[in-house]
């Protein structure tokens, strides 16, 4: 029950792009038109990461990337998702501290103005590790009604 109720909380942000493969930006607020990075790309992997750690009982290890290796290495089954789950994690990070560090803040809100065609097609390329993770939480804790 409490891993469902943990699953469901991570399933609250969907994957970052819409239907027609745009990012999804903020649509109002001191941030509106920029992309959220944290919240519509790595807190659902994070959350995503935890959850799996924790029905696997994996202890020790509190870097996301790092969990979901160990996860690779006990589900081969599922072990090219785990990977580029493990590569998002630490792509999004980087990319965040890059925008933070460039812009003098946190790097949590991104204009997408600002992006190079390249950087656009990194981030795609990591949120489908995101709808894919998310995908695979909601099938094996039977959440069907989220995304």
């Amino acid at each position: 029950m409490f891993q469902s109720k943990l699953g469901a909380c991570s399933l609250r942000n969907p994957s970052p792009l819409g239907f027609f493969r745009q990012f999804l930006v903020e649509q109002d607020g001191e941030h509106k038109d920029h992309f959220d990075l944290k919240k519509r790309a790595i807190m659902p992997v994070t959350d995503a990461g935890r959850l799996l750690a924790l029905h696997y009982q994996i202890i020790n290890i509190n870097n996301t990337a790092e969990r979901f290796e160990k996860l690779a290495e006990l589900m081969p089954e599922d072990q090219e998702l785990y990977y580029s789950c493990a590569y998002a994690s630490k792509a999004l990070l980087k990319f965040r501290t890059k925008h933070g560090l460039r812009h003098h803040n946190s790097g949590r809100f991104i204009a997408l103005a600002e992006l190079s065609k390249e950087e656009k097609m990194k981030l795609k390329r990591c949120f489908k590790a995101v709808a894919k993770v998310q995908e695979l939480v909601k099938l094996k804790f039977n959440l069907k009604n989220f995304i």
